[in-house]
C-alpha cells in the first residue's frame, strides 16, 4: 500500500495527464489516508479549466478533512469572475463549515443588496467568532457605515464621543 503523500502526487500527476477519473478515485484515497490537501489542489485545478461544479465538488470534500479555505478561494475567484450567484453559494458553503471568512464575505454581499439588518447580523456573527480582522478587510463600508464608534465588549455600539474638546491639531504656524 502506498503513503498517503504519494498517492496524492499521483492524484495530481493524472490529473495533469488528463485522466481526471483516475485523479479523483486516487485523491480520494489519499485524503482518507491523511493528504486531503490534494482535494484542495484538485478543485483548484478544475476551477481553473472552468469545470465549476467539479471544483466545487472537491472543495466540499477538502472542507470535510476541515480544509475550509478552499471553499473560500472558489468564492473569490468566483466572485472576482463576476459570477456574483455562484460567490453566494461558495460563501454559504464555507460558513456552514464554519470558515470565519465567510462571514464577513456573506455580510457583504447582504450589505449591496441593502439588506442592512442581515449584515449587521452577519457582521455580528463575524465578530462573535472573533473575526473582527476579517471583517475589517471584506467589509470596511459596512463596518464604518454600522458602528463608527466600534463595538463594546457586550456586543453594543460604541456611543458617539460627547464634550466640547476638539480633538483638532494645534495651527503650529507662526
Amino acid at each position: 500500500m502506498l503513503p498517503a503523500d504519494a498517492l496524492a502526487v499521483m492524484a495530481l500527476r493524472h490529473e495533469e495527464a488528463g485522466l481526471t477519473a483516475e485523479a479523483s478515485g486516487l485523491a480520494h484515497h489519499a485524503a482518507a489516508d491523511g493528504a486531503p490537501a490534494c482535494l484542495s489542489r484538485l478543485a483548484m485545478l478544475r476551477e481553473e479549466r472552468a469545470l465549476l461544479d467539479q471544483a466545487e465538488h472537491y472543495a466540499r470534500a477538502a472542507a470535510e478533512y476541515g480544509l475550509t479555505g478552499t471553499l473560500v478561494g472558489l468564492a473569490v475567484r468566483r466572485e472576482a469572475a463576476g459570477d456574483r450567484e455562484e460567490a453566494r453559494d461558495v460563501w454559504d458553503a464555507a460558513a456552514a463549515c464554519g470558515h470565519p471568512e465567510a462571514f464577513a464575505g456573506i455580510a457583504r454581499f447582504q450589505y449591496e443588496a441593502h439588506d442592512i439588518d442581515g449584515g449587521a447580523r452577519t457582521a455580528r456573527e463575524a465578530l462573535d467568532r472573533g473575526d473582527a480582522a476579517h471583517l475589517h478587510h471584506r467589509m470596511e463600508p459596512l463596518w464604518a457605515r454600522l458602528w463608527p464608534h466600534g463595538i463594546e465588549p457586550d456586543g453594543t455600539p460604541t456611543a458617539e464621543p460627547t464634550g466640547t474638546h476638539s480633538l483638532q491639531k494645534p495651527n503650529l504656524r507662526p
